[in-house]
């Protein structure tokens, strides 16, 4: 009788050190955070940047990098952004791509992230010659990385997934505007890092 009680315990001891290991708490990102330059004057940015955190936990180095923020473009204009890009460093290809809308009416941002995917379709099956470029870094990427991404995703604060997003951070969207403003403080008083 003991051991048929322990099996459901250890079941369930066994989901919570998976789901908690899963998410990490805000000390934790902050701890990772402090160190990169972002600009989180854009109200999206700390939502961006906890999503590449999110992500670089599903998809972790060597195999796999993630980038936030690269911009297309038909070389005289920027045409669209990518908010997240997952490489497979195997591959040199583009794994997947998310875009991340952290927006008080939900289901407005995931209609925005979906006309986003469509726009980026449309241009690359355009045949056009796009430009590929990181918003932070300016480093390129090579187009050809990009041309056969067959999976897209959507991202945004806890609570979305009902609403119809595919992935959902752990933090509301009040927390998420409390984080940002607390990387703000931190940035000017020289504790993180700044953008140059």
């Amino acid at each position: 009788m003991k051991n048929a009680l322990m099996k459901p315990c250890l079941l369930f001891v066994s989901l919570l050190i998976t789901s908690s290991a899963a998410f990490a708490s805000w000390a934790e990102d902050f701890a990772e955070l402090k160190n990169v330059p972002r600009n989180y004057e854009d109200a999206g940015s700390i939502c961006e940047e906890i999503a590449r955190l999110d992500m670089q936990r599903e998809y972790p180095a060597p195999q796999y990098s993630v980038e936030v923020g690269i911009a297309y473009g038909d070389g005289t204009r920027t045409i669209g952004e990518l908010d997240v890009v997952i490489f497979d460093n195997n591959t040199h290809k583009v794994l997947k791509v998310a875009e991340v809308k952290c927006w008080k009416d939900v289901r407005g941002g995931l209609k925005k992230a979906q006309e986003q995917r469509e726009r980026f379709l449309r241009n690359i099956k355009s045949g056009k010659n796009l430009i590929f470029q990181s918003t932070s870094t300016h480093q390129n990427f090579d187009a050809e990385r990009f041309r056969y991404i067959q999976d897209f995703f959507s991202i945004a604060q806890k609570g979305s997934e009902s609403q119809g997003f595919d992935y959902e951070m752990a933090y509301t969207l009040r927390e998420m505007h409390d984080y940002r403003f607390q990387m703000i403080r931190c940035q000017e008083q020289g504790r993180c890092a700044r953008p140059e």
